[in-house]
């Protein structure tokens, strides 16, 4: 009898154990693939090279700034919905300011794309990538001078001064559509932490008459960014 007890027992110790064990493991497993399934959030700051073709201001008297008129700043957020794919926003920034006949002038196109973004790990710290996504950019030309306005020439005086010149700025703008697309390789130093580079095009519609200002169509620069290749290099961290 006490033979029997003692293996009922031990049996039953056995099976108590062993469910034990795999409840722990099944909790386990349930929640380290809740965890790697969650979305995670990354920003990216990064510089762009591209090549557009500014005719209009490659010539005088517009100043003309060589290479690093082709740089752009970028920077993008993005979304992990799915285990390879991402969505997110991403913009390029090609500015230009310095003198026009001896007042402040200004040029920016900026360059803005909803992304889809798939990828996969060939190796552990390696992922490749592959992005794709419609435009809508915005490019404006500033210029600020430098006149004499009576208004304040006459309140001005009111306060004992004079001989001061009021800076009056206005711009002109234009919004055109377009398609996005690159490739890249991101390496991971930090599992939230990694540095990235994209090769890739932009394929603008871009057209010189669809320019307004002060609510007036108008002609604007002629230049040719139609078809551009984008190379981005930049950091990566994501939380």
């Amino acid at each position: 009898m006490d033979h029997s007890a003692a293996n009922i027992h031990a049996t039953c110790f056995i099976f108590w154990f062993s469910m034990c064990s795999r409840y722990h493991l099944l909790t386990y497993l349930i929640l380290t693939s809740f965890i790697i399934a969650q979305p995670k959030i990354s920003g990216r700051l990064g510089m762009g090279y591209s090549s557009p073709k500014y005719k209009t201001f490659a010539e005088s008297p517009f100043p003309s700034l060589g290479f690093l008129e082709s740089m752009m700043f970028n920077f993008s957020f993005s979304y992990q919905f799915y285990s390879n794919a991402r969505v997110g926003y991403s913009q390029w920034i090609s500015f230009k300011s310095d003198k026009y006949e001896g007042e402040d002038f200004s040029r920016s196109f900026k360059y803005r794309a909803l992304v889809i973004e798939t990828f996969y790990f060939p190796m552990k710290q390696l992922e490749l990538n592959f992005t794709l996504g419609p435009m809508i950019n915005k490019g404006s030309i500033s210029l600020a001078t430098k006149q004499t306005i009576d208004a304040w020439d006459d309140l001005l005086e009111e306060f004992d001064n004079s001989g001061i010149n009021v800076s009056a700025s206005d711009e002109m703008t234009t919004t055109f559509i377009g398609i996005t697309s690159s490739v890249g390789a991101r390496y991971y130093i930090r599992p939230y932490t990694a540095v990235e580079l994209q090769i890739g095009f932009m394929e603008n519609y871009y057209n010189e008459n669809n320019w307004s200002f002060k609510d007036q169509d108008i002609k604007g620069p002629n230049i040719d960014i139609k078809d551009l290749p984008v190379f981005t290099f930049g950091m990566v961290y994501g939380w």
